[in-house]
């Protein structure tokens, strides 16, 4: 198994964003040995590493390396693909690399470059800090032309599909090795070919690994170009490289149709932060679980929802829920130095926040008063539950010193024991305290249940007043609706009744007319249409020897006029040419059809109705009739004239042959 190799890294003259190229101060670190480098060049440093293949690159600040996000993922890049680079300070809240280093018992002078960069490296060594990733866990290969084949004549062509099936041959090579590693490894990937004469001129492969995991160099192969390289994250990312403690932490819950998630450390650090309208109680249980042992669960209402306390008693946590609503102006300012998505986000943070203010004078207490050695975390857990400082801390210190501890250790313990005794002194004094205010504060929840209930009973009474008003105006509207139904329904009746007015008005003088002997009415028919006839025959009625007036005899045919004729109208009178086919079927029908201009017509002012006098009728008629009687002995006489010639024309037929 080869060595494993850790380089640490510091800057030791100038720096990335000056004109003049830094220097480094690097440890190469293998085997708890450690080789000193000075005054290395950012371009050295990159070739030692790809000579001795690191597993890590540790520095207190990646920014020394490069000034910018564009130029660190650059350099990331140039990394050998094992090799991680880690900021042993921390990810997005980077703590003090002295205060890391004496947390771990390192020291060193932080004014020497070379030292700094060996506290990074054992640091690294010992499991501290977090990897910078720049990249997905995905991997873009892709397969191309390493020249462009250009224009040409036949010669060209044969070297273009020459070209193209190198192409296609690489990146056949290249899936067959992805097919047989995909099986081993059980990853995925896609590909996108472009073909082209003779095979492709491109190929592209997804693969859903990371680039470490592929073992495809790129580079160029005769004439044909090969790149593999990782896909770009959005931002950068740091991640812990050893698995985190499941310390104790504090969660705040927003349940409802859209359910937020916030966890927070017991030093206040944000954890976690989640939000989902899909997700259910287990699955955020198992979400919680993940990011440590809950200690305190909130939420932002009171009382607590159903939601909340099934989560609380699957941890058996301790409640924390607020005696009343958080307002809307505290969760802002709760929430403010926080980064969140949606108010539901914000109110799950309000809730974790403001039980860690509640409780932080508590917290910072605890830790002071634990002797040295003692799980401050724990310590803090069981007085929140419920048990004294004294009893844990006793408890704890009992339990450490099952151990055989040496004489300054004792001594150490007598030290803690006196400090106890004062400290319970003063404990004392705050229970009393408490206690005094605890009776304050079970006066001021009976005041409020008094109010709550009072409050209750307002409430009562206005839900059955709003009931009822809310009952009245969903009659009223059924009410106006029916109202303007009616009202409608009405309206239209009214003018059906105008309409029937106006015809039975029309209808009597008419009558009156006939009836006098002296006029005769005559029946107006505006177009020589259907639909006409059919409006004055439902308006006026049209019956037998009805003298017709057409204000316009220019629209109907044959079928009109036959339809015309079947009522035995009197006669037609016209005022404008009539078409030939509607005046011969009227002839042919014995329906007189005779001129406006010829018979002396009077209308009434709306000219709805017209009357004529009776001789001057009978005598357009008579004229009419004569007419018709010489037109028919005339086509008569033509008819047979037409027949003798047929017969003649017969005959001289027959005489010829």
């Amino acid at each position: 198994m080869p060595e494993k190799v850790i380089f640490g890294v510091d800057i030791a003259r100038g720096s990335p964003r000056a004109k003049e190229k830094p220097a480094y101060a690097v440890v190469v670190l293998r085997g708890g040995q450690a080789e000193h480098h000075n005054m290395v060049s950012l371009h050295k440093v990159l070739r030692m590493a790809w000579k001795e293949r690191p597993q890590f690159i540790a520095i207190d600040n990646v920014h020394e390396l490069a000034p910018d996000r564009k130029a660190l993922v650059s350099l990331l890049q140039e990394l050998p693909h094992e090799t991680k680079l880690v900021q042993v300070t921390g990810g997005e809240h980077p703590e003090p690399l002295v205060k890391l280093a004496k947390e771990r018992g390192i020291t060193f002078d932080r004014f020497d470059p070379g030292a700094e960069a060996l506290a990074c490296a054992r640091l690294v060594e010992m499991g501290t800090g977090h990897e910078v990733s720049a990249f997905e866990d995905k991997t873009i290969i892709k397969v191309s032309r390493g020249r462009s084949p250009g224009r040409g004549g036949w010669s060209q062509n044969r070297y273009r599909r020459k070209i193209h099936g190198y192409v296609r041959q690489r990146a056949r090579e290249i899936e067959d090795y992805l097919n047989e590693q995909s099986k081993l490894h059980g990853f995925t990937f896609t590909s996108n070919v472009a073909e082209r004469f003779g095979g492709y001129s491109k190929a592209e492969f997804l693969v859903n690994a990371p680039r470490s995991a592929i073992h495809v160099s790129s580079g160029r192969y005769g004439d044909v170009q090969v790149t593999a390289r990782s896909i770009e994250r959005d931002a950068l990312i740091f991640k812990p490289i050893t698995t985190r403690k499941r310390d104790y932490i504090i969660v705040g819950i927003d349940p409802g149709t859209t359910t937020a998630v916030a966890v927070l450390t017991l030093f206040g650090e944000l954890r976690k932060l989640h939000s989902s309208r899909t997700i259910s109680i287990p699955e955020v249980i198992e979400m919680i679980a993940e990011e440590g042992r809950p200690l305190i669960i909130a939420s932002d209402v009171f009382p607590t929802p159903n939601a909340v306390e099934k989560i609380r008693r699957a941890f058996n946590a301790v409640l924390g829920t607020p005696l009343d609503m958080i307002a809307t102006e505290d969760k802002i300012e709760f929430a403010k130095n926080y980064e969140y998505s949606n108010a539901h986000e914000r109110d799950a943070i309000a809730a974790a926040v403001s039980v860690y203010r509640k409780n932080r004078n508590k917290f910072e207490q605890i830790k002071r008063k634990i002797p040295h050695g003692v799980d401050a975390d724990e310590a803090i857990a069981q007085v929140v539950r419920g048990r004294s400082v004294d009893t844990v801390i006793s408890y704890l210190t009992r339990k450490e010193e099952k151990e055989p501890v040496s004489d300054t250790a004792k001594k150490r313990t007598g030290e803690v024991a006196l400090h106890q005794r004062e400290s319970l002194h003063r404990y004392e004094e705050s229970i009393r305290e408490m206690k005094g205010y605890q009776e304050e504060l079970k006066k001021e929840l009976d005041l409020k249940d008094n109010r709550i209930v009072e409050l209750e009973k307002i409430i009562s009474r206005q839900r059955d007043r709003i009931y009822k008003e809310l009952k009245r105006e969903k009659e009223l509207r059924i009410r106006d609706k029916e109202i303007a139904s009616l009202r409608s329904r009405v309206s239209e009746s009214g003018k059906r009744i105008a309409s029937l007015n106006d015809r039975i008005h029309n209808l009597k003088n008419v009558r009156r007319l006939e009836m006098s002997g002296r006029l005769l009415p005559v029946k107006i028919i505006q177009a020589f249409t259907k639909d006409s006839i059919q409006k004055t025959r439902e308006q006026f009625g049209i019956k037998k020897d009805d003298i017709i007036l057409l204000k316009d005899a220019s629209g109907g045919g044959a079928m009109t006029a036959k339809m015309l004729a079947d009522t035995d109208v009197g006669a037609v009178i016209i005022c404008n040419d009539m078409s030939h086919a509607a005046e011969e079927e009227l002839f042919r029908l014995n329906v007189p059809v005779l001129a406006a201009k010829d018979v002396k017509i009077k209308f009434d002012p709306a000219e709805e109705i017209a009357v004529i006098d009776p001789e001057d009728i009978k005598n357009a008629i008579d004229k009419w009739n004569i007419k018709a009687e010489v037109r028919r002995k005339a086509e008569k006489e033509e008819w047979l004239a037409s027949l003798v010639d047929e017969y003649r024309s017969e005959r001289r037929k027959k005489m010829k042959g």
